[in-house]
């Protein structure tokens, strides 16, 4: 690109051979995305075009041709993300030809300027084309031919001219910076204009044919000869209701659907790469056709009465994910295994399966109730998209990357920086059916509220009394800044939350557009904390919230919303009322309340059977966990079943890491305890040190005898041959997962802002069956929402509890019920959830003397680890028992009520936090604990 001379013919033949040395498979991904991106900004005239070099338009055109070739033979051979980058590339690259249409292009337009006797003098705007045509033909030809066809049918009118230029990005400016520059005005030959119309349009055609690789009624007229008659007829009225009224978009949207459904099953059973390539250019032309009909169709539907709007806004989001499904994953239907390299794309088959569904019924009669159940559906098609705009992420540092290297190496210092810093988004925006389908959801959204489908507020945690102030300050997540100390009282305006993290250190409220469970990690440590938390589901407001970022701002929870105001301060603490504001009175407040961990607990044995726990033993070997667990087994009803239980104590892994096996990771593991993690200013790297070298130790022979042994006594195995081999490196690799969590990030920080010393915990495990469930539920026998001790809430989800107590993505389903029953089960939440799990075997459970202490919120920042891991399925709700069946839902909800008071009750009337699970009719308590 920093050559003197340097056309498309050159950049095409650079890029094929870069093509042709790029190994396949993952090892190269990045480079085939980088020469996306360069071809990119090339398409998008943000490479020159031309410098010093005149190309023959037969030579473009076989340049083109050799690497669209390439192209689809890749696209071809490729795994499925080598194929999302084949076909963007494709698009940016005409069709070409070693046929004649590339010196067609030369010969034509002197065979027009002949047939109707036009002037070939100097300062005649034909002339002047025809010396650019000549001299180096570029798809801006087909936009100046389209522009000149405009002018001759409005009879010379030169704002018609202009029009047509200015919309596809060309200006008289641009036209005069040719090497061969067009300078003067088209003249307009009244006498001519008919036969000029005619022959330009064929020229057009000329034009498109090498130019043009995905325009659409070129790339019908290639494949006719070998696509079946039926796609054949259903193109024709495609392409001949291009500009249909607002009232027949949607059929023939319907209509392009179909074909492009096809399409992708052909693609995939084709072997002639030809063939391969005209069929990928008729899909990005059918694609491209989609999202022009839509964005002028959308906007029409704004008038319409809610209901009815709701219900056309409804068809309309079947069929733009039903598109977004086809780019992403063509010819691949139903949902595939988790470990098949098209499943990417389950999440969205998921989506319009239940989809289809809803709109089904809502095209009988939108009520309330469907509202509630398309909300959900709505969610998880968001956060599909929001998975697409990460993977634009990465397209987008590759673009800043090659585009600043690329400026400052071209003579014309291009590309130009807007270019380069909304690439991923331009990207986005013109590139097919996501930006469509978020325009629609953002509308259906607003509407299916204004039917009732749910609040625009979901407040998780009500913060401070009376209100929160704060600065506001915009993250995109909150995991990337656990690590973050805030100097003021700051309020955060989250994108993105996965539930697992810690609120930072001087964050006094949390407002974000994602719905983490009410019993998520930090769902809880907010109202421990008192930290206003927030989820605005509204996308309009919380865009507009945007407007207060840097500000002091007031936030005031009101019935059910959150309202935001501006208010005079200095933006750093608390509004400047009170000196420290709210950080500094909570500290205060605290004043004299000490957490502090157990004194550690010396060795007692490797392992222990159900029958040697003794939960009143002092002191404690081990922890809550294990000592509720084997006290409820003695004190539950029997109609509550518990799963059996082992314990390997505190101070087994201090034992492990002392022992002679393992010298020199104990050497290595006290040096970064004890130096390098204190120091670092960079921990999150020291923590993942610490984890590997956990993961590296050694299993003593007495260990491995004694854990056989306990899970035989405690009837958990029938012989200690049933772990043996590989079966026992899965046990191991498990138990020390668990020790291993202990230097968590998320851990990490929430001991350092309590001022508990993180190498001081101490980690028992405790070793239970893991029971197949069909349902998992996690219970607060107080509801956390409102803290009315006569009502429980609790959360379900489908398959085993780790989607719930683990943050998977999504919501469960979570409801509320008077605990004497005086009011039946109230739904809160339908789930969202994109997975279940489900399996069996043992599982590992974290049990440390750094959980439920006074003053501190311990669970969950440790982990729980299957010994096998679990099939992981993409779920849909359509057929989901526990949503169709009303019967069994109330049912379960009901038992899970009666859990809640019964496990209580047998705890003392002391609130407890209980995971359990349903299978077969019947419930299980798999763990119980103090409500914190």
């Amino acid at each position: 690109e920093s050559h003197g001379s340097v056309t498309l013919m050159h950049r095409y033949g650079a890029a094929a051979g870069l093509i042709d040395r790029t190994p396949a498979g993952s090892a190269g991904l990045d480079a085939i995305t980088m020469i996306f991106v360069w071809l990119r900004f090339s398409q998008i005239r943000q490479l020159s075009w031309q410098r010093n070099y005149n190309t023959k338009p037969r030579e473009l055109s076989s340049a083109s041709d050799k690497l669209n070739m390439l192209i689809a033979w890749r696209w071809k051979n490729g795994g499925a993300k080598e194929k999302e980058i084949f076909r963007l590339m494709l698009g940016c690259i005409g069709r070409g030809g070693s046929g004649g249409d590339g010196q067609a292009i030369r010969d034509e337009i002197l065979h027009i300027m002949h047939r109707h006797h036009l002037p070939e003098s100097k300062g005649n705007w034909v002339e002047e084309w025809h010396q650019k045509l000549h001299n180096n033909s570029t798809p801006d030809d087909i936009i100046i031919c389209q522009a000149y066809l405009a002018y001759l049918a409005s009879n010379g009118n030169m704002d018609e001219y202009l029009r047509v230029l200015r919309e596809n990005g060309l200006s008289p400016e641009v036209l005069a910076k040719y090497e061969r520059a067009i300078t003067t005005p088209p003249q307009f030959y009244g006498d001519k204009k008919d036969g000029l119309i005619a022959d330009f349009n064929n020229y057009l055609r000329i034009l498109k044919n090498v130019h043009a690789g995905a325009d659409l009624e070129k790339s019908a007229e290639v494949v006719r000869g070998f696509m079946d008659g039926h796609i054949n007829v259903i193109l024709d009225s495609i392409l001949k209701e291009r500009g249909a009224s607002d009232g027949r978009i949607l059929a023939v949207i319907d209509s392009i659907t179909e074909v492009r459904q096809l399409v992708g099953l052909k693609l995939v059973s084709e072997g002639d790469v030809h063939k391969v390539r005209d069929m990928l250019y008729l899909d990005l032309g059918l694609e491209a056709q989609m999202r022009l009909m839509a964005e002028r169709a959308i906007g029409s539907l704004d008038s319409l009465p809610t209901a009815d709007r709701a219900r056309s806004l409804s068809l309309w989001a079947a069929l733009a994910a039903e598109n977004l499904m086809y780019s992403a994953c063509p010819g691949k239907s139903g949902i595939l295994p988790s470990n098949d390299p098209y499943s990417d794309a389950n999440e969205l088959k998921a989506c319009v399966r239940d989809w289809v569904q809803l709109v089904e019924e809502g095209h009988k009669k939108i009520e309330t109730d469907w509202s509630a159940k398309a909300m959900p559906v709505i969610e998880r098609m968001r956060r599909s998209l929001g998975d697409i705009v990460e993977g634009a992420q990465h397209i987008q540092h590759k673009a800043e990357y090659l585009g600043y290297g690329l400026c400052a190496k071209t003579p014309e210092k291009i590309p130009e920086k807007w270019s380069i810093t909304l690439f991923s988004e331009e990207l986005i925006r013109g590139g097919g059916c996501s930006f469509v389908l978020s325009t629609i959801l953002r509308k259906l959204d607003k509407s299916i509220r204004e039917l009732g489908g749910g609040p625009a507020w979901q407040i998780i945690s009500q913060g401070q009394p009376g209100s929160t102030t704060g600065q506001l300050v915009e993250v995109h997540d909150l995991m990337s800044i656990q690590s973050h100390t805030y100097d003021r009282d700051t309020i955060l305006l989250a994108d993105t939350i996965s539930g697992e993290e810690e609120p930072p250190a001087g964050v006094v409220g949390i407002i974000t557009r994602d719905a983490p469970d009410v019993l998520a990690h930090i769902s809880v440590r907010a109202r421990n904390l008192k930290v206003l938390f927030a989820t605005c589901f509204e996308e309009d407001e919380f865009e507009s919230l945007g407007r207060f970022l840097g500000k002091t701002v007031k936030c005031t929870p009101s019935k059910g919303s959150i309202q935001v105001e501006e208010v005079s301060g200095d933006g750093g603490k608390g509004g400047g009322d009170k000196k420290g504001g709210v950080i500094d009175s909570l500290l205060t407040s605290m004043t004299g309340l000490k957490v502090e961990l157990p004194p550690p607990a010396k060795f007692t044995a490797y392992c222990l059977a159900e029958s040697a726990v003794d939960p009143d033993a002092r002191p404690k070997t081990f922890g809550a966990k294990s000592t509720n667990i084997v006290k409820s087994r003695r004190i539950l009803p029997d109609w509550i079943h518990t799963p059996r239980s082992a314990v390997v104590p505190f101070g087994v892994f201090e034992k492990v890491l002392a022992s002679k096996e393992n010298k020199k990771v104990s050497d290595d593991y006290l040096q970064v305890v004890d130096k390098e993690l204190p120091s670092s200013a960079d921990p999150e790297n020291v923590l993942k040190k610490l984890k590997n070298l956990v993961m590296s130790l050694q299993a003593p022979p007495e260990l491995v005898t004694a854990l056989k042994d306990s899970l035989v006594k405690s009837e958990i195995m029938k012989a200690p041959s049933e772990l043996e081999g590989a079966k026992w490196d899965e046990a191991w690799k498990a138990l020390k997962s668990v020790w291993a969590s202990k230097w968590n990030d998320r851990a990490f920080y929430s001991c350092k802002k309590s001022g508990i010393g993180q190498q001081h915990v101490q980690m028992a495990v405790l070793i239970q069956s893991l029971v197949e469930a069909e349902y998992a539920f996690v219970i607060h026998t107080v509801n956390p929402s409102s803290d009315d001790e006569t009502e429980m809430y609790a959360e379900i989800v489908v398959g085993l509890g780790e989607v719930l107590v683990g943050n998977y993505p999504g919501r469960a389903m979570g409801f509320s019920m008077k605990k004497d029953g005086s009011q039946g089960p109230q739904v809160q939440s339908l789930p969202s959830k994109s997975v279940g799990l489900f399996g069996g075997g043992l599982i590992f459970r974290s049990d440390s003397n750094g959980e439920d202490l006074p003053g501190f919120a311990g669970a969950g920042l440790y982990d729980s680890v299957p010994m096998v891991t679990n099939t992981k399925r993409t779920l849909t709700y359509h057929n989901e028992p526990l949503l169709t069946d009303p019967q069994l839902a109330d049912k379960i909800m009901r038992g899970i009520c009666k859990v809640a008071v019964d496990v209580e009750a047998s705890c003392g009337g002391q609130p407890q936090d209980i995971e359990g699970c349903y299978r077969d009719g019947k419930f299980y308590v798999v763990q119980t604990r103090p409500q914190v």
